[in-house]
């Protein structure tokens, strides 16, 4: 049943997802233009009203949450930790505020910025992956497999962004250096999530503000160019200090 349920889920979030981009795609609608604006905001939410579907239509209860306080701050940390650190790294730190005060400016101030970068992203996917899939995928696989799992399924869902004219993903071009550590920082922010939401008992709101916390952070600091993939390195280590602290602290 589980299984079938997932198969539903994926075509809902496909259907909800895919067709809309499609259509802009041959009508010629910008995702940044115009009704294109509403049209791709729902597309994008395709993950998150799929599950809401998916718990309506079956009348499914969503498993109960216990709480852990650590969770936000921590959600935050894990998600900001590799941009923040690779910046560093590379030595530009020195260029963060201008470019922040920049992006924040071009978002329309630190409320507008703040909204966007709650809603593109993290409330319109993660009541779907982490909400939905996740827990659902934790039936029949360890942590890894449903890292693999999910990740892969993550990504092969924002494939039709690269061929959609006006998107982030389009101007990077899919067989680039960014569009492939796009995918592969996928499977370690998918474990992170996975960490947050299950170890250390955070659900959904702990995935939310990580996924807020990553794409924020990736936002306000300067393009890093070659170094994409020293933040590869970076954000692969840090999700594998949390499976070490996972494992360390499992009970006997």
């Amino acid at each position: 049943m589980t299984r079938r349920r997932l198969a539903e889920y994926g075509v809902i979030c496909v259907a909800l997802s895919w067709l809309p981009w499609l259509l802009m795609g041959v009508s010629g609608m910008r995702p940044d233009e115009g009704a294109g604006q509403l049209v791709f905001a729902l597309a994008a939410s395709g993950p998150s009203l799929a599950a809401l579907v998916m718990w309506l239509w079956h009348r499914e209860r969503r498993p109960g949450v216990r709480w852990s306080p650590g969770w936000p701050v921590a959600a935050v940390v894990l998600g900001a930790a590799a941009p923040l650190v690779t910046t560093a790294l590379v030595g530009n730190l020195s260029e963060l505020p201008g470019h922040a005060e920049s992006v924040i400016a071009g978002a329309g101030g630190l409320i507008g910025a703040a909204v966007y970068t709650f809603l593109a992203g993290p409330v319109a996917e993660e009541f779907g992956w982490r909400g939905y899939v996740q827990p659902r995928l934790r039936q029949y696989f360890g942590p890894l497999a449903t890292t693999a799992v999910l990740g892969a399924a993550w990504g092969l869902w924002h494939v039709p962004l690269y061929f959609l004219t006006g998107t982030g993903q389009q101007e990077d071009g899919l067989f680039t250096q960014e569009a492939l550590v796009f995918f592969l920082e996928l499977f370690p922010l998918t474990f992170l999530m996975l960490f947050v939401t299950e170890r250390l008992r955070g659900g959904v709101p702990a995935a939310i503000l990580m996924h807020a916390a990553w794409n924020l952070s990736t936002e306000l600091i300067p393009p890093l160019g070659n170094a994409v993939w020293l933040e590869l390195v970076v954000v692969t280590a840090v999700a594998g200090a949390a499976g070490w602290y996972w494992r360390r602290t499992l009970p006997a």
